[in-house]
């Protein structure tokens, strides 16, 4: 007795029901490898905070012991009057009318070195705030040079000068770190001791010594020291006709910045020197001028502007290493996937689009996991961690759908590997653009390799790919 089975035939697929479900799978690839911008950009909004942490601890330590400091002087300024016209209101016969008089008018004449050395040594620290940390430095500089203040050789007329009422103006951005200046010794012999400026006087730079003995034409020296702490930078402003500078620290990692480089330095282990060099005619300001036609707040700014100096740099921290890790997140998703795909198509294996999920997740928890350990441990060590473990789950769970340990091996692996030459990239900052690009270029090269005997159109039609 024959008994008819209810159960339906078997749908055997066609060729085009084949084709669309690698179709499909590719497509769901495509846009799970999209979708998971998302838990990165997360872990790049938890690294922004952690940032903002930072910064407000290295603002507190440098609000207590100096921020960045540029060292601006020193400047000779000199009062003096001119004649100026002026129309005021007047009786005349009964009537007002407008009358044209002359009288003198106060102003300020201000005059740079004509030779200005500037030699100091810098002693950098490490402070700490919580997690956090940041670099500080104390320092000592020696200015010298010389004035030669000359009213008709500056073109500046004058009616009537005050010499007696010269005083010579330095700048400290950061007056907070300013922890001692010493006397103006002038000629080799006068001292005069700095103060406060006075707003009166219309003084653009902070600190002011009255000077005597101050004559046109004369050559007027100066020597004095000025003791400074601060942080991230220190910075000078060439303020002479002829500038010379020459710093030295036991800090191996040093940053030159600003309008000029050393034209002489050495750096190693030990520490560094440097030396800069500076003429007047790339600084972008006059050698003199006065307050009658120029505003000192434009000149501060245009002194600024022309400032050198060094940068205490730390060598690549845990959050610069993690932003930069961040833009080859994609990188780790489209390799991963693509290995998985792969085993698919070749081995008619069965991976579901879960799976994929779940394997993107880890990866992108390995960002997460860099990011907390670097706060604690150095920065490799908490990448290696970070690396071992995402790569350890990855492949643990991988095992139980690629069903052999040859494969898990190749995931494995290749994570590792990536992982690795990743964190060489991220080392070598001058070379990461040429390294990045040469293990792109390895990795398509290897797949091609791998893939070269594939009859992609046999696969399409015969593999048994599940749709995501």
């Amino acid at each position: 007795m024959w008994v008819m089975s209810s159960a339906p035939p078997p749908v055997i697929p066609t060729p085009a029901s084949r084709r669309l479900t690698v179709f499909l799978k590719l497509s769901g690839i495509c846009l799970l490898i999209v979708l998971l911008h998302g838990p990165l950009a997360l872990t790049h909004g938890v690294l922004r905070e952690r940032l903002g942490y930072q910064a407000q601890a290295t603002e507190e330590i440098a609000a207590r012991w100096g921020r960045r400091q540029l060292v601006t002087g020193p400047v000779l300024a000199v009062p003096y009057a001119y004649q100026a016209r002026v129309i005021r209101s007047k009786v005349v016969g009964g009537r007002v009318a407008q009358v044209e008089e002359t009288e003198l008018t106060p102003a300020i004449a201000y005059f740079l070195p004509e030779r200005l050395a500037v030699s100091g040594t810098v002693a950098p620290e490490v402070r700490h705030r919580g997690i956090y940390d940041t670099v500080v430095y104390s320092t000592k500089l020696k200015l010298a040079g010389e004035f030669v203040p000359d009213f008709v050789a500056a073109d500046i007329v004058a009616d009537r000068i005050d010499w007696e009422k010269a005083r010579v103006l330095l700048g400290v951005s950061d007056l907070h770190g300013l922890r001692s200046v010493g006397p103006v010794s002038l000629a080799g012999r006068a001292e005069a001791p700095f103060e406060p400026a006075d707003a009166k006087a219309e003084d653009f730079l902070p600190l002011a010594a009255a000077v005597a003995g101050v004559t046109a034409g004369a050559k007027l020296e100066f020597a004095f020291d000025v003791g400074l702490q601060g942080s991230e930078r220190l910075e000078i402003a060439p303020l002479g006709k002829a500038t010379t500078a020459a710093l030295e620290s036991a800090w191996a990692d040093p940053s030159f910045t600003g309008a000029a480089l050393p034209v002489s330095r050495q750096v190693g282990p030990g520490g560094f020197q440097a030396a800069w060099e500076a003429s007047h005619f790339s600084r972008g300001f006059p050698q003199s001028w006065t307050n009658r036609f120029t505003k000192s707040a434009d000149m501060a700014a245009r002194m600024e502007g022309a400032a050198f100096g060094v940068r205490f740099a730390q060598l690549a921290d845990g959050y610069s290493m993690v932003e930069r890790a961040q833009k080859y997140g994609v990188l780790f998703f489209v390799l991963s996937f693509a290995v998985f795909f792969l085993f698919e198509v070749t081995a008619g294996l069965r991976i579901h689009a879960l799976q994929y999920a779940l394997v993107g997740a880890a990866l992108c928890l390995f960002f997460l996991g860099f990011l907390a350990l670097s706060e604690f441990w150095p920065t490799g060590r908490a990448y290696g961690v970070a690396a071992a473990a995402c790569t350890a789950l990855v492949s643990f769970y991988a095992w139980n759908f690629l069903r052999t340990g040859r494969r898990t091996l190749v995931i494995g692996g290749g994570l590792g590997a990536t992982y690795g030459y990743l964190y060489f990239v991220l080392q070598s900052q001058d070379y990461a653009l040429v390294a990045g690009t040469a293990a792109l270029f390895l990795a398509l090269a290897l797949v091609m390799y791998c893939t070269r005997r594939i009859n992609w159109y046999a696969v399409e039609v015969n593999s048994p790919v599940s749709a995501p």
